[in-house]
């Protein structure tokens, strides 16, 4: 399988929450790195319990949605959006968010090296102040304000 059809396939399988044939399309020992908060998972064990495991569970019913692939040889980038509600608490590196309920919609982008067929690599560019906005959590609008009085 080409690199960019990897890359198509796992948001194929993203999507209809296939969580053991989506881990399959990487390399035992892939790096996940998230580039907003340095946050590096090492092997498909962590990247299943580190990101796959908790974006579920915040976001039962998220999906990537407008997907755009492209690339060529081994890199390849994924653009979309993330959409889901967050009915189900955060556990990340920062600590724990507990669900607010509310309907995220936020782009991303991810960069994918591909080798023979499996991921290898992945860096992750996310807009995590908006997806926070979103939720309700932190408000641009209300800290400005703050800041100008």
């Amino acid at each position: 399988m080409d690199a960019k059809r990897t890359v198509r396939r796992g948001v194929e399988l993203w999507n209809a929450r296939d969580r053991e044939v989506f881990l399959a399309l990487f390399d035992e020992s892939v790096i996940w790195l998230d580039e907003a908060s340095g946050q590096q998972l090492t092997g498909r064990d962590e990247l299943g319990m580190g990101w796959y495991d908790a974006v579920m569970a915040s976001y039962p019913d998220r999906e990537v949605t407008d997907a755009v692939v492209f690339g060529e040889g081994e890199l390849v980038c994924l653009q979309g959006r993330l959409v889901g509600t967050h009915t189900g608490s955060w556990h990340g590196p920062a600590g724990e968010i507990p669900p607010t309920g509310k309907r995220i919609d936020a782009p991303f982008a991810q960069v994918y090296e591909v080798r023979d067929g499996k991921v290898t690599r992945v860096w992750n560019y996310g807009d995590r102040l908006l997806m926070l906005e979103q939720e309700g959590i932190v408000s641009l609008e209300k800290l400005f304000a703050a800041g100008a009085a």
